[in-house]
């Protein structure tokens, strides 16, 4: 996601969680804000779905590609998580969790999925161990790798998995949060 799209989301949004003292028509203003806010986090969840399933790709792959290949390969994931995933979770801990803590009550769900971030990135990091720039991946290194790759892809679909259902209907207004089996 690119730093522009991120400011006119939080553009868009501006005051979205100060409903409580607006009436009427500014009332449908901060509705179609939060629909908004909650459409590009939407969007921004699916394209996050459909990169790890292409992280998992690569780690099934990783151990058939020829040695030559493997650092590639790794790199490109690395790629996506500075370019890609870096900046959402920057937007998310700067801008969408603060937003959610004013208003919501208790903070443990922006609380949890900010401990997946930190989790998340040490563990590209620790896949960053593996790619050491102008080397080869060499074979007994490679179930390592596979471990490592296997561990990044869990950890993003636990995360998503989560800031889906505790998060985001935090997003909604207060009666509308949960569906039925995630009220009681």
């Amino acid at each position: 996601m690119g730093r522009s799209a991120l400011v006119l989301i939080a553009g868009l949004a501006d005051g979205l969680f100060g409903a409580d003292q607006l009436e009427g028509n500014d009332m449908s203003a901060i509705t179609e804000g939060r629909e908004a806010v909650r459409t590009f986090v939407d969007h921004e969840h699916q394209e996050l779905k459909t990169a790890v399933e292409w992280v998992h790709e690569v780690t099934e792959g990783m151990s058939r590609l020829p040695v030559d290949q493997r650092s590639e390969s790794l790199r490109r994931v690395l790629h996506w998580v500075d370019v890609d995933l870096k900046p959402h979770m920057a937007w998310e801990e700067s801008w969408l969790f603060p937003n959610i803590d004013d208003r919501a009550m208790p903070h443990w769900a922006t609380g949890l999925v900010r401990f997946d971030h930190r989790q998340i990135a040490a563990q590209a990091e620790r896949l960053r161990g593996h790619c050491t720039y102008g080397n080869p991946i060499p074979s007994s290194d490679i179930s390592r790798l596979v471990v490592d790759l296997a561990g990044f892809e869990a950890l993003m679909r636990a995360h998503i998995e989560r800031e889906e259902r505790f998060v985001l209907p935090l997003l909604e207004p207060e009666g509308d949060r949960w569906t039925p089996e995630w009220r009681d």
